[in-house]
């Protein structure tokens, strides 16, 4: 009950904050972004199936550190972009170990999509090229996160095996919509704002770390 209670309400409240962002009330978000990632992480500790230690502590801090990313950046988004940016790295971190840690205790080990890892890694590429020229003083962070972006979404990919495990689509979109809303953030801040933007990351985000806790719960709950 507390889990599907933390689940809507994490909807109800995402809907409220870019409802604070369209009606430029910005100020009142204190009230809803910092407890979007707390109801997930509720949601995963109370899932039908405990998610083992080795593998929660990392889904965990994915989103302890995710939260934290998100009270720097709504606190003060231009002094504290760096912190932020660093918090959120560590969020991709742990999402990365995490899924890895997946795929090499899914037996057979996935087999490796050389499609899905060059077309990623020429999206990746191109978008840093592009960005970089506008990046200053932020040029490696901005790399050093992109790459982390990237190899979550390659993590994530290659967790799983599709056919026996469908709620591995809530996973990779979600890796992708944290590609796009990050990416979204970047082009906004070093390149020109997009009309409606904030919303579009807001959105986004939401749905990308829902994606992740959601399918990753739901694997963990096929296997018990």
């Amino acid at each position: 009950m507390l889990r599907s209670s933390s689940l809507l309400l994490y909807f109800l409240l995402l809907l409220a904050d870019i409802l604070l962002i369209a009606f430029h009330a910005e100020a009142y978000r204190v009230a809803t972004k910092p407890l979007l990632m707390l109801l997930l992480v509720i949601y995963a500790l109370y899932s039908n199936v405990a998610i083992p230690g080795a593998y929660r502590s990392f889904l965990l801090a994915a989103l302890l550190f995710s939260s934290l990313g998100d009270d720097l950046l709504l606190y003060d988004g231009d002094r504290l972009f760096l912190p932020g940016l660093g918090s959120f790295f560590l969020a991709h971190i742990a999402y990365i170990v995490f899924f890895l840690k997946i795929r090499y205790s899914n037996p057979p080990v996935p087999l490796c999509k050389y499609p899905y890892i060059f077309l990623n890694a020429a999206a990746a590429i191109a978008f840093i090229l592009f960005l970089a020229p506008y990046t200053g003083s932020f040029t490696w962070p901005v790399i050093l996160y992109a790459l982390a972006i990237s190899i979550n979404v390659q993590s994530t990919i290659h967790a799983f095996h599709f056919k026996r495990q469908p709620m591995a689509i809530y996973c990779v979109i979600g890796a992708v919509l944290f590609m796009i809303s990050d990416s979204l953030i970047a082009f906004q801040k070093f390149y020109q704002p997009i009309p409606g933007g904030d919303m579009l990351v807001m959105l986004t985000y939401g749905l990308a770390q829902s994606g992740l806790v959601y399918g990753s719960v739901k694997y963990f709950e096929s296997k018990g």
